[in-house]
Order: C-alpha cells, then sequence, then structure tokens
C-alpha cells in the first residue's frame, strides 16, 4: 500500500513499515511501498484494486480513469461523454487538464497574500529608506554646501545621492536573499507542515532571487530622487552657514 504524507507524519510510518488494517476478514498487515505527497488534510492509504477486492467484500466503484489516445480532443470525449451517461446516476466527469487548472487557481488565491506582502514590504522599504535619506540631508548640509562651494555640479551631487541610495538598496537585497530563503524554510517545514500535516517541495528560482534584487535597488533609486532633487536645490551659501 502507499499512505499519504499526512498519515505518515502523524504515525510515523514509512516506506518497509507495516500497516495494519481491520477488513472484512479480519486484522491485516500490509507493506508501505510508498508516502505520496498529497494536500489532504486527512490519512489516506492506497491500494491495488486486486488487494482491495480480496480482503474487503465491495464491488462498488467511486471513481474510474479514462485515458485517450494522443492527438485526441479531450473536451470532446468528456462532453460525448456527459451526453452518454446523463440520464444515469449523478456523475462528476472531468478532465485532468480541468482539475489542474482549477487546483491552480485554488493555489493563486491562497497564495494571493505573498504578492500583497511582497507589496507591503517594498513600500514600507521605500518610506523607511526616503525618511533615513531626509535626515541624513539634514546632517550632511554643511558637508554638501562645502562641496557645491569647491565647484561640486548639481550632476555629480545628483550622482553621488544615487550612488548612495543604490549601495543602500543593494545592501538590502544581498541580506533580503539568504533571510527569505531562511523564511521559506521554516514556512514550509514548520509552520505547513503543523498546520496541515504535508509539505511543498523546495524549489530554487534563480528569477526570484534576481527580481528580489532588483525591486530592492530600484525601491531605493526612486527613494533617493527626490532627497537629490532637495540637494541640488540647495544655496552652498545658505548649506554652510548651517550647523
Amino acid at each position: 500500500v502507499t499512505i499519504n504524507e499526512p498519515m505518515a507524519r502523524r504515525t510515523g510510518l514509512g516506506v518497509g513499515d507495516e500497516l495494519t488494517l481491520q477488513t472484512d476478514r479480519g486484522r491485516q498487515a500490509f507493506s508501505i511501498v510508498g508516502v505520496a505527497v498529497d494536500f489532504d488534510v486527512k490519512s489516506v492509504v492506497t491500494m491495488y484494486d486486486g488487494i482491495y477486492r480480496s480482503w474487503w467484500d465491495d464491488a462498488g466503484v467511486a471513481a474510474a480513469a479514462l485515458f485517450v489516445a494522443p492527438g485526441v480532443d479531450v473536451d470532446a470525449e468528456v462532453a460525448q461523454l456527459r451526453s452518454a451517461l446523463g440520464g444515469e446516476a449523478q456523475l462528476v466527469i472531468r478532465s485532468n487538464r480541468g482539475m489542474r487548472q482549477n487546483a491552480l487557481e485554488i493555489f493563486d488565491r491562497t497564495f494571493a497574500i505573498t504578492v500583497a506582502l511582497q507589496l507591503l514590504a517594498t513600500i514600507v522599504a521605500f518610506i523607511g529608506i526616503l525618511s533615513t535619506l531626509m535626515s541624513l540631508q539634514l546632517e550632511r548640509m554643511r558637508e554638501i554646501g562645502v562641496l557645491r562651494a569647491n565647484g561640486m555640479t548639481r550632476g555629480q551631487l545628483w550622482r553621488l545621492s544615487l550612488w548612495e541610495t543604490g549601495l543602500m538598496g543593494s545592501s538590502a537585497g544581498l541580506i533580503a536573499i539568504p533571510t527569505g530563503f531562511l523564511l521559506a524554510l521554516i514556512l514550509i517545514y514548520i509552520i505547513n507542515l503543523r498546520s496541515f500535516g504535508w509539505t511543498l517541495e523546495m524549489q530554487l528560482q534563480p528569477r526570484a532571487f534576481g527580481q528580489a534584487f532588483a525591486v530592492a535597488v530600484g525601491a531605493a533609486l526612486l527613494a533617493g530622487i527626490y532627497p537629490a532633487y532637495r540637494l541640488g536645490r540647495m544655496q552652498p551659501a545658505v548649506a554652510v552657514r548651517e550647523e
């Protein structure tokens, strides 16, 4: 037999162990040959149909799978089955593609909160960098005034400010990548496992890491535009007199 992951977690059973079940012919031990990935919170045992019918007096069929040849229109076959079996008992006929699409839509809705969290984190980072840069502007006003008085142009001042903000964003992005990876491990192997009994397969996507780094740098550069603009409009004589 095979068991699903939640059952394996609850019972501590694994491949090679024996699972004892109460059958119509008494208690029988079955060898576990696999642990299936399953997103069901209930315990599920799967076995070959012939083995099941040899131990249980159950001739009913709850589900059946129909395989079609490559190139056959699956939707047309499903429609034909529904038309042919429309007068029979209540039957639910679904294509594997339709079930997969429904599952993906459910997952997209479930994890939509992560997109909102990403947006919220970006906004918070943007506000934090903007506030920090505005504070630094006040503290460095005299220093910037001296640089301007010694010949620094507005273009050079802009480049200096954006280089500083870019380095801040790069540092934040480099720190965020391992931090996010650690958070994902905690969510998958601790939070998910304790809440539902199943885990997700960890897949590292280089594109996601690159996107996170680009967002960090981009948010920092955008936050640095207004402080750079303020510094560029500042009169050197006024800034030098400030203490």
